[in-house]
């Protein structure tokens, strides 16, 4: 199996044999003349095989490769059931990932300009001798220095022919979306939703472009409708089907996907079947629908979604290193993912409700929301316009709704994402709180707790950067729940714990669980911690019956032997009770408690060797 990390041109995917899954028998249902729907908009977040898709189409439909068909398709579903349309069309590609966001209006607007004309300048090459009139047009290209003057002449050239346009706009929203995540929102409102924006402008001249019929077919592939709304009526002619259940895995891989690729993978590479670690393949499909499943695209969906870049990364990483990435997110998906999080910073939305959201979802693991179908930049700020955004983003997807709710129920999908969030929460903190902690300390406490099987450094380090730096406004709004979710929130800085929380337990839901990562060499402690919460003027006996409760509930859980044993694997179990007194003192317990004073003696005299008499002399 030859993987296709960073690869989306199916032309090259097939020539030399690498890795795909066959998403061909999905081009009849965007083909349906049932359906009426011509001009089509699908969302799916960042490195989520668009491209790939966009790629496909453009294959398929391309007149000029239609002597390609068999060399392109043989062994594909496709090729045994063509379509009344393929290699129909002329087909125009434009990718929009090239426009410059941070030079100003200028360069904004002479790179996405360039952007068009050098997919116009490939596309006319490719037509001119099958559509001499596309000849004309090309040896007067250097006439045009805007968009929408190229686009609208192209159409009006292609109008005058028996040829229909098959329009492919990939990642339409890109440097939008790079716009409003920091580089310049004011500069979005004036290049995009302003009636004279000349983004505006030119999809206007599109959209006129399919009343002649010069547009056949049009698919447009995107990460949030946000730009789409801001258009308004000057695009308003797509049919967005990103929730239609039919096309709910058009993009990403299922779980049978997964376990060929998986096969393929070991059955090509004998020799990783004998890692310790990685031969496994039932539990290497595992940590992958742990880390990268999970997604779920319409509500009518049964079948959820691995995001296939972080898959093909996971297998490409296993072959070069010979064992898990060290990181289980692509460093290039936790740039994207980072980048567009921040739109709902700049939004306007408010750091208290975003943050107030977040963790409400990390401790919850869901909240039930109204799920916007257009999203509009100036209004991000409503709970709902900024919830929407996450789900667009990719880091909520749509849970089992509730049978008596008419809301949505958005829930983290995955492992990585549940990552990611911590750290846009331990983000907030350090930006808008103060409140951060040195990385390399935390790695150096963290390393203890794990491999040592000491939490004490950890706490001490946690009370006095966190706890002991907290304003009297956040004191007087201490409880267990935020104390927890710092703590958290500063645990999940490091790779050494997976972290659970209100993890079930012997018909009980313990605070804390934290797995030791198997990616961690010499991780051998697992802990299993129930936190309790006082307040400055506790008493002795108060802090004394917070403890005796807390041990109590440990006990309890520390007693589902068959749970414990699936989430510790082969690591060890430390337990115990963190009480923490207002924001003075930290004190940990554990469990089970060492024996008292006088346990202690006499288990050291039952240890002693008993003295051999002396030989009478």
């Amino acid at each position: 199996m030859k993987i296709p990390y960073g690869t989306s041109d199916i032309g090259q995917i097939r020539a030399e044999g690498l890795f795909y899954v066959d998403k061909t028998p999905f081009l009849p249902k965007l083909e349906s003349a049932e359906s009426g729907y011509r001009h089509l908009l699908f969302l799916r977040p960042r490195r989520f095989g668009k491209s790939t898709l966009v790629s496909l189409l453009e294959h398929y439909y391309d007149i000029s490769r239609e002597s390609q068909f068999d060399a392109l398709f043989q062994g594909l579903w496709i090729h045994a059931h063509p379509t009344a349309e393929r290699n129909r069309y002329l087909v125009l590609t434009l990718d929009f990932s090239t426009v410059a966001t941070h030079g100003g209006p200028e360069t904004l607007e002479r790179t996405f300009f360039q952007s068009v004309r050098s997919r116009v300048r490939a596309f006319l090459l490719r037509y001119r001798e099958l559509v001499p009139p596309l000849g004309d047009l090309y040896d007067a290209l250097r006439d045009y220095q805007d968009a929408d003057a190229l686009i609208g002449e192209v159409l009006a050239v292609v109008s005058t022919t028996p040829y229909k346009l098959y329009l492919l706009v990939d990642e339409y929203d890109h440097f939008a979306n790079r716009l409003l995540s920091g580089d310049s929102p004011d500069l979005y409102d004036r290049s995009i939703v302003e009636r004279t924006g000349f983004v505006r402008t030119f999809y206007a001249t599109i959209k006129s472009g399919t009343g002649p019929g010069a547009v056949g077919r049009m698919f447009i592939t995107g990460v949030t409708p946000l730009m789409l709304g801001d258009l308004a009526s000057g695009f308003n002619i797509v049919t967005n089907v990103s929730q239609h259940p039919e096309l709910s895995t058009l993009a990403g891989f299922t779980r049978p996907d997964v376990e060929r690729a998986v096969e393929e993978f070991m059955a090509a590479r004998p020799e990783l079947a004998r890692l310790p670690g990685v031969g496994d393949q039932s539990a290497l499909i595992d940590v992958l629908e742990q880390h990268y499943d999970g997604y779920r695209f319409s509500p009518k969906a049964s079948d959820r979604v691995f995001n296939s870049d972080m898959v093909l990364y996971f297998l490409s990483q296993l072959q070069g290193m010979r064992e898990y990435p060290a990181d289980m997110l692509d460093r290039n998906v936790r740039t994207d993912y980072s980048q567009l999080q921040r739109i709902g910073v700049f939004s306007g939305a408010g750091a208290a409700e975003r943050r107030g959201l977040l963790e409400h979802l990390m401790i919850e693991g869901g909240i039930e929301s109204d799920l916007s179908q257009e999203l509009d930049a100036n209004s991000l700020s409503s709970n709902t316009q900024f919830l929407s955004l996450l789900y667009y983003l990719g880091m909520l997807t749509l849970g089992a709704r509730s049978p008596d709710s008419a809301l949505a129920r958005l829930e983290i999908p995955n492992r990585v994402i549940r990552e990611l969030q911590w750290e846009h929460l331990a983000l907030m903190l350090k930006e808008h709180e103060h409140v951060t902690i040195d990385t390399r300390e935390l790695e150096a406490v963290l390393h203890a707790m794990g491999v040592q099987g000491e939490i004490q450094p950890f706490l001490e380090l946690f009370h006095g950067q966190v706890i002991r730096k907290l304003g009297l406004k956040d004191t007087r709004r201490l409880d267990e729940k935020s104390l927890k979710l710092m703590l958290m929130t500063f645990l999940s800085l490091s790779r050494m714990f997976h972290l659970l929380s209100e993890k079930e337990f012997a018909q009980g839901y313990c605070d804390l669980f934290l797995g030791a990562s198997s990616r961690v060499p010499g991780a051998r402690f697992s802990w299993l911690l129930e936190l309790k919460y006082l307040k400055a003027d506790a008493r002795a006996a108060e802090v004394e019956a917070a403890f005796a409760k807390a041990q109590e509930q440990v006990e309890q859980y520390a007693s589902d032997p068959d749970l414990l044993l699936l989430l510790l694997g082969n690591r060890q179990l430390k337990a115990g009770a963190i009480v923490f007194i207002g924001t003075k003192k930290v004190q940990f317990r554990p469990w089970p408690p060492p024996p008292g004073p006088k346990a202690k003696a006499k288990s050291a005299a039952a240890r002693q060797p008993r003295a051999r008499p002396r030989a009478k002399t």
